[in-house]
């Protein structure tokens, strides 16, 4: 049985202030009066007078001995019966013609029939989506009282509730049975038997996460997934029944262990095993979307931590890439290594170049055997040998750099200077996730992501990076399999220029749009843009709306009730009254602005128009109304001790003498408080 305490039924408090007494259980003379007509003793005047204060407050007749006695004190006090008189009937027949004039007064409507079939009308409608019983009698109420007529007993609520609820939830589960195959229903019946190698069965795997979503648990979390997904399509057996539904029976399941389950009958057992498998994939997916999220947020965390790091660090990098310049430097100018070594082979190709001069190739063999003698001509070894001095003198220079730490290191030292400068942590991002890019790709590969609006344009961009996932050069295309560019216009400027490099149009420096990719996937999943098929945290919300025929139906009470239209016909005609009035309006409405190429409306930030001449003049009045507090005359100051140099100590107290003759004296004087004793 509910306990009524769970619901919202009407009943005595346990305790009753002051306040409530007399704003509830006050009689009025009007009701005193007809009270006094319709009885002929003051026992019976009293038990009407209760029944119609309690109707009144609690919508149903109480029991006169479940009545508190502070409510039979007040009222008997209110109409002044003497001492010890009790609401009592001597006659069953007189207590029912009581409650018909209560019920003629207060204009309810006596039909315990019709009550009870919209209570159970009610029930049996919201049992489909709701499963506790306290929530389905709280509904029975709304409706009865709704239709203005007496409620019926609570335990006739509670008794009806429990079987509507056991009606309609065996014809869920008997629906979520037939919609499975025999093989699927016999792989969830396995469960209950087979065992694994800690003794355990296999059910209880269903109850265990795979330990908490971190990183270092990602291929648990992924063997658990597969085995889930290999039991069935737990969506199409779930299909029609109210999410609420499938979390209280998954409940249920995940509360029993095996042998408490083979009690149940087997249409029950296997859909509640159903729901319970559910629920399990639901959660991995929950876990593998919140693991991967964190992920993404603790490494960007590090990149921003790392540029800050970097801050400190500038001056170190900047003066050793300074000092690594100014060696390149000395290497390349006048009296260093390459440019001896330049002079020196231009000197020996200026004799190479003497020895061929006039030579081109419409010269006559016999003039290029004479000029080289008939054999390998001294010019042209000279000429060899200038390249290689020439060689030797730049390789000083690439010596010099790789000496340094190398070509790369040298340039992401001037990007990690760049992005201090530019406050760029995107370019240090990649770093931080280079070593968990295969896991991460993994990851999108098992879930289901889905664009939970019109903009794909992050998933697109997923996409494209899946399909260079096995690239290793610096750069891929920008151009998608449509072959349009890959739009990246989600994306802020810092990110939109880390991933794009001036001199290679058409190009995305590969790593950076992988880490921006996920970057901005993680976003997407927190703020509800992007969703998991089959998750319940990172699932679609626009799934879980109201249908529009739905939401059509409940608008015109819905109106009523708020105040926006008087009566339901009204409420029929403020849809299309409404966009008008709006619509004719928004040529003069400065405030709201549509954007044209997009149609998305913003408002403008409101300026405050000033105070009102009528806040002025209520601050005007106030002042003038308010004690001055701190401002006395000098008369009223009262004098300071001092102490011998002259220093302020303190204010003087005025003497009080602690004689009771005094004190009594004091108080004879004072006069009496505002109120009290007149």
């Amino acid at each position: 049985m509910t306990s009524i305490e769970r619901t919202a039924y009407p009943r005595f408090k346990r305790l009753i202030t002051a306040h409530e007494l007399h704003l509830f259980f006050s009689p009025t003379r009007d009701e005193g009066a007809w009270a006094s007509e319709a009885t002929d003793c003051d026992e019976h005047l009293l038990a009407l007078l209760l029944m119609l204060k309690s109707y009144q407050r609690m919508g149903c007749f109480p029991r006169l001995e479940d009545v508190p006695e502070m409510v039979v004190d007040f009222v008997r006090r209110a109409v002044e019966l003497r001492e010890g008189t009790l609401p009592l009937y001597r006659a069953v027949k007189t207590a029912k013609n009581h409650r018909g004039l209560v019920r003629q007064r207060v204009g309810v409507v006596y039909d315990q029939g019709e009550a009870r079939r919209i209570a159970e009308a009610s029930i049996r409608q919201e049992a489909a989506a709701k499963n506790r019983p306290a929530d389905l009698i709280n509904i029975a109420l709304e409706k009865v009282v709704g239709a203005g007529l007496e409620l019926p007993a609570f335990s006739t609520l509670d008794a009806m509730a429990s079987a509507v609820r056991k009606e309609v939830n065996a014809s869920i589960c008997t629906g979520i049975h037939d919609r499975m195959s025999a093989v699927e229903r016999a792989g969830l019946l396995r469960l209950l038997e087979e065992r694994d190698a800690d003794g355990t069965t296999q059910y209880n795997r269903l109850k265990k996460f795979a330990q908490s979503p971190t990183w270092s648990h990602f291929k648990r979390l992924i063997a658990q997934l597969e085995w889930l997904d290999a039991l069935g399509d737990t969506g199409a057996w779930t299909e029609g029944v109210a999410p609420r539904k499938v979390t209280d029976f998954a409940g249920e399941a995940d509360a029993a262990d095996a042998s408490e389950l083979k009690a149940y009958v087997p249409v029950k057992r296997v859909a509640l095993v159903a729901c319970l498998v559910h629920k399990a994939r639901m959660r991995v997916r929950d876990e593998l979307a919140l693991m991967f999220c964190k992920r993404v947020g603790a490494k960007t965390k590090k990149a921003k931590e790392e540029l800050e790091a970097l801050r400190l660090a500038e001056r170190e990098m900047t003066e050793t890439l300074i000092g690594n310049y100014r060696t390149v430097l000395k290497h390349l100018d006048d009296g260093g290594p390459a440019q001896g070594a330049l002079a020196k082979a231009a000197a020996i190709t200026a004799e190479a170049v003497q020895a061929l001069q006039g030579l081109d190739e419409q010269a006559p063999a016999e003039e290029v055997a004479r000029r080289l003698e008939g054999r390998v001509s001294p010019a042209v070894l000279a000429f060899l040998k200038a390249m290689t001095v020439q060689a030797g003198g730049l390789g000083t220079v690439t010596r010099a750099v790789e000496g340094f730490g190398g070509f790369a290191q040298q340039y992401e030292q001037i990007e990690k200077v760049s992005a201090h400068h530019g406050n760029f942590w995107e370019v240090l991002l990649y770093g931080q996730i280079g070593r968990d890019r295969a896991l991460m790709f993994d990851l999108s590969g098992k879930l289901e992501f889905a664009a939970t609006s019109e903009d794909r344009t992050v998933l697109d961009a997923l996409a494209h990076a899946r399909r260079h996932q096995g690239a290793r050069g610096e750069y891929i295309s920008a151009v998608g399999e449509d072959g349009r560019a890959v739009d990246v216009s989600f994306a802020t400027q810092n990110w939109q220029k880390a991933v794009v490099d001036r001199t290679r149009p058409g190009q995305f420096v590969r790593r950076r749009f992988e880490a921006m990719v996920f970057t901005y996937l993680a976003e997407e999943l927190r703020t509800g843009d992007v969703a998991v098929a089959g998750s319940e945290e990172y699932g679609d919300w626009s799934k879980q709306l109201l249908a529009w025929e739905a939401v059509e139906e409940k608008l015109p009470a819905y109106l009523v009730e708020i105040g926006l239209a008087e009566n339901e016909d009204e409420a029929a005609a403020f849809d299309a009254a409404s966009a008008a009035a709006a619509d004719a309006g928004y040529p003069d409405n400065e405030s709201l602005v549509i954007d044209p190429p997009t149609g998305i409306p913003s408002l403008k930030q409101h300026r405050s128009e000033g105070q009102r001449p009528s806040a002025k003049r209520l601050e005007q009045e106030i002042k003038a109304r308010m004690r001055k507090r701190g401002a006395r005359s000098q008369s009223e100051k009262r004098p300071h001790l001092r102490s011998r140099d002259g220093a302020r100590l303190g204010a003087r107290r005025p003497h009080r003498r602690s004689h009771p003759h005094h004190q009594r004296a004091h108080h004879q004087r004072s006069p009496p408080c505002p109120g009290r004793g007149q």
